[in-house]
């Protein structure tokens, strides 16, 4: 793989299946050390994540990630399934990840793929709780009686941001996009390490998740009790522009971006130089990427319903096919993240957006 002068391609992956009490988590892309996605063909077939990121750097990820993350790739897809409930856990932020523990946090969105009538998710609280009565109730196992319950359908969309206490039910089929992190504690086994990481307040949705040019009908109704739901239904103002090819946010927040894309028309992504990379992951149907190959014509990489691929940043033309009507994918991006200024000790404010074009054709 040292060749530097061969031109990457999109990048499909082996599956890393782990069997764990409560269900299954599959890693579609993940570069985690004792997870390290394999390149499943092509050139870099039998290569790892970590071992293409070390050698190629910043053709894969871009500039800015690389200049923000470094050696390790920035983003993770998994696929959960839970057939029992999953023990409450709790995601680290990234400074105290960082300060604690010398990796990345966890901020994450599922995406609900699969749920069952009876389906439920927890899901932060629901009401204030002082810290000693939490803990007195993660002693004597009354903990869930003061959590949000969520019931879930397929298409739903939750942003779980650092701090929130969750766990999947039985009977859902989750995809998860998040940071490469699995910095996360179990309260039902490691209590005393994780208790001051807990956000002890109300769960509310943050507001940069929701699609900004959401309508009413795009939330549709509020499940569980509360307004737990982004996401969701086509927006109003596509319908009526007749827009075919429908680019929708999932969730925006400082460690990623997620679009689901509704691809009854290709859409083109296209920048005068190498910016970020992109991930797609396709929710039903099947697609296709087309992009420039080492010989100067044209190759198609497919990605069926449930997979992902990955789009490095030297690929920075290419065109997104649907293969069947209906197609839907889930787009994840990395925005540009700056240090922080060493005098100022903030970040300052980004004014270079993603340079990548997408257009609908």
């Amino acid at each position: 793989m040292e060749d530097l002068n061969r031109k990457l391609y999109p990048l499909r992956f082996i599956e890393n299946n782990i069997d764990m009490p409560w269900g299954q988590i599959c890693y579609q892309i993940a570069d985690l050390g004792f997870v390290d996605s394999m390149i499943s063909e092509g050139w870099f077939g039998g290569n790892t994540l970590s071992e293409l990121m070390g050698t190629y750097l910043e053709r894969v990820v871009g500039d800015d990630s690389f200049e923000y993350y470094g050696l390790q790739f920035p983003l993770m897809v998994k696929v959960i399934k839970a057939t029992a409930c999953q023990p409450l856990q709790i995601n680290v932020g990234d400074k105290i990840a960082e300060e604690r523990y010398d990796s990345f946090g966890k901020t994450a969105l599922w995406y609900i793929k699969e749920a069952s009538d009876d389906a439920s998710l927890y899901l932060g609280l629901k009401q204030d709780v002082e810290a000693g009565e939490f803990y007195q109730r993660c002693k004597d196992g009354t903990i869930r009686e003061i959590l949000n319950v969520v019931h879930p359908k397929a298409g739903d969309c939750f942003l779980i941001k650092p701090g929130t206490v969750f766990a999947a039910g039985p009977g859902l089929t989750i995809v998860e996009i998040s940071e490469c992190s699995e910095l996360s504690f179990n309260l039902e086994m490691e209590l005393e390490e994780a208790f001051d990481l807990i956000d002890f307040h109300h769960y509310s949705p943050a507001s940069d998740c929701v699609d900004p040019l959401a309508t009413v009908a795009t939330l549709g109704h509020v499940r569980g009790g509360t307004a737990d739901k982004v996401g969701g239904g086509v927006r109003e103002a596509d319908v009526e522009q007749g827009v075919n090819t429908v680019g929708r946010t999932m969730a925006e927040c400082d460690e990623f971006k997620v679009t689901m894309l509704q691809l009854e028309n290709p859409v083109h992504i296209f920048s005068d130089q190498p910016g970020g990379f992109a991930i797609y992951h396709c929710i039903y149907g099947e697609a296709f990427i087309q992009a420039p190959n080492e010989s100067g014509g044209f190759e198609n990489w497919f990605v069926k319903a449930g997979k992902s691929i990955l789009v490095p940043s030297e690929v920075n033309d290419y065109i997104l096919f649907a293969a069947e009507e209906g197609t839907r994918v889930l787009e994840a991006i990395v925005p540009k993240r700056s240090l922080p200024d060493s005098y100022y000790g903030d970040s300052p404010a980004d004014e270079n957006p993603d340079p990548h074009i997408r257009n609908w054709n």
